[in-house]
């Protein structure tokens, strides 16, 4: 049988097709672990940004602190670490 391609396609016993399904199977394994390892990055900087907006917005909310500057540095950090993470940004990770 024939292809679009003009290659003429065996039992699943070739060789070819054999090596085909490896290199597929490869890239795919490959193309999935990639995006799973970008998933979990994109989350544990979420978290990271929520740290530093949760720790700015309780220095901001602590009058006696007097750390008015440090507060709104960490939510600036924390929004520019999540803007980065859902690609709003300069990337990090590059």
């Amino acid at each position: 049988m024939a292809t679009d391609s003009g290659r003429d396609v065996g039992s699943d016993d070739d060789v070819g097709v054999a090596l085909e399904r490896d290199e597929l199977y490869t890239v795919i394994r490959t193309a999935v672990r990639d995006a799973l390892l970008d998933v979990l990055g994109t989350v544990l900087l979420l978290g990271l940004a929520l740290l530093f907006v949760a720790t700015g917005a309780r220095v901001l909310a602590d009058p006696s602190s007097g750390g008015t500057a440090l507060g709104v540095g960490g939510i600036l950090v924390g929004f520019g670490i999540a803007a980065s993470a859902l690609g709003l940004g300069p990337s990090i990770r590059e």
